[in-house]
């Protein structure tokens, strides 16, 4: 069992979430997935979503459809440990995406809600978020409203509330991805929405790359 801790209001921190057998098995398969250079969501003046490129967010993103089906598999265990620890559904979640961080790699401050208003499934209501790496320095995640630290811990899992109660942004969840100073930083993240997302199993379309990038 996971030791929980409230952090602050709204953020709740478990601690041994993965074990250190998941988190090897993890990233070894994220070994073979296909990485690209993290981009940032922006909305233009029609209020479409766009993805760019961004030097407020240095990294490379693996997203689920690039995944194996072995770390496929993985997953879907620790999506039905997770919805049973904070009581969501796992038709509510997005996929997941993986990142890795370069020296003194980074996302400066940013909010993880108020995009997706006028999607047909709703805010990002919360947020999850597994450490697979233990850096040696740097690498925290930071609220600057709080002013609170959480150190990247491997099997940690972080999850907060970006939205109010009445389904308003909650602006107090403005955090940032501190600069990795020394060791790995490899991280999990997926979002609950407000309404049902998911209509179909992940997409596929990467699982014959990384098997076959693990066979060659």
């Amino acid at each position: 069992m996971s030791h929980v801790e409230t952090i602050a209001d709204g953020i709740t921190c478990y601690d041994e979430f993965l074990s250190p057998e998941d988190c090897r098995a993890i990233l070894e398969e994220l070994e073979v997935a296909f990485w690209r250079p993290s981009k940032v969501i922006q909305r233009d003046s029609k209020h479409k979503h766009y993805e760019m490129l961004s030097h407020t967010r240095i990294s490379h993103t693996a997203g689920q459809e690039w995944f194996s089906t072995n770390l496929n598999t993985i997953l879907k265990s620790v999506e039905k440990r997770l919805c049973q620890r904070v009581h969501s559904k796992p038709d509510r979640l997005e996929f997941w995406q993986a990142t890795r961080y370069p020296f003194k790699g980074a996302f400066d401050y940013h909010l993880d809600a108020g995009c997706w208003a006028d999607h047909p499934a709703g805010e990002r209501s919360r947020t999850f978020l597994l450490y697979l790496d233990t850096p040696a320095k740097g690498g925290d995640t930071h609220f600057r409203a709080f002013d609170i630290s959480i150190a990247a811990q491997a099997g940690r899992l972080l999850v907060w509330d970006n939205l109010f109660a009445n389904g308003d942004c909650n602006y107090r969840m403005m955090h940032s991805g501190r600069p990795l100073l020394k060791g790995n930083k490899t991280t999990l993240v997926t979002w609950e929405r407000q309404k049902r997302l998911r209509f179909q199993t992940p997409p596929n379309k990467g699982s014959n790359y990384a098997d076959e990038q693990k066979a060659a």
